[in-house]
């Protein structure tokens, strides 16, 4: 089903490199839950998310636009836009942390209420509203790498080559990595009990 995922994913990737609208909005369609999903976890804040996410599509439109202007057809590793759209993403929510200076920002009822739009069905695959806060809440008292390899595996399921070429670091280093902000995260839930 994956390799299905992957050969899909080229050809609508391809699609997009030519050109076509049609393409890059299936690109939009099949990503912006994850990315937006992404941002969220890391800056806790609807607003900031909806426009980090608008800001991801649209550099990345503008990059595949620019490629195509001049010829270049490689814009990714391997064809794999997805991780083209988090590190993107990534290095936004890096930009806006350099501009804000605010790592921690507490969550209001309202943005709670959000958390769960039936609308945009933004989390649906998560349990809980409590559970999403308690981990929000364990996840700000880690390091930044902690939290965002832990959203990167285990909330946005991606392999570690993936994280290894979102991140920039070597393999092995990403698995030790994960190892230790699992017990990182597990020590500041077993305090939080």
């Amino acid at each position: 089903m994956k390799e299905l995922e992957n050969l899909e994913e080229k050809l609508i990737l391809k699609r997009a490199l030519k050109g076509e609208k049609e393409a890059f909005a299936e690109i939009y369609d099949f990503y912006v839950i994850r990315i937006f999903r992404f941002v969220y976890l890391k800056t806790s804040s609807k607003e900031t998310a909806e426009d980090l996410t608008s800001d991801t599509f649209l550099k990345c439109w503008r990059y595949i636009k620019q490629k195509n202007e001049t010829g270049k057809k490689e814009i990714v590793k391997n064809n794999k836009i997805s991780s083209f759209l988090y590190k993107i993403a990534r290095n936004l929510i890096i930009d806006h942390y350099r501009k804000k200076k605010d790592l921690i920002i507490e969550i209001g009822e309202e943005e709670k209420e959000a958390m769960i739009d039936h609308k945009q069905d933004i989390l649906a695959e998560l349990n809980k509203k409590q559970e999403i806060e308690e981990l929000r809440k364990s996840l700000n008292c880690l390091k930044d790498d902690y939290q965002e390899i832990l959203i990167l595996r285990y909330v946005e399921d991606l392999s570690m080559p993936e994280i290894a070429e979102i991140t920039g670091k070597k393999e092995g280093a990403i698995r030790v990595q994960l190892h230790r902000a699992v017990k990182a995260l597990e020590k500041v839930m077993r305090k939080s009990i």
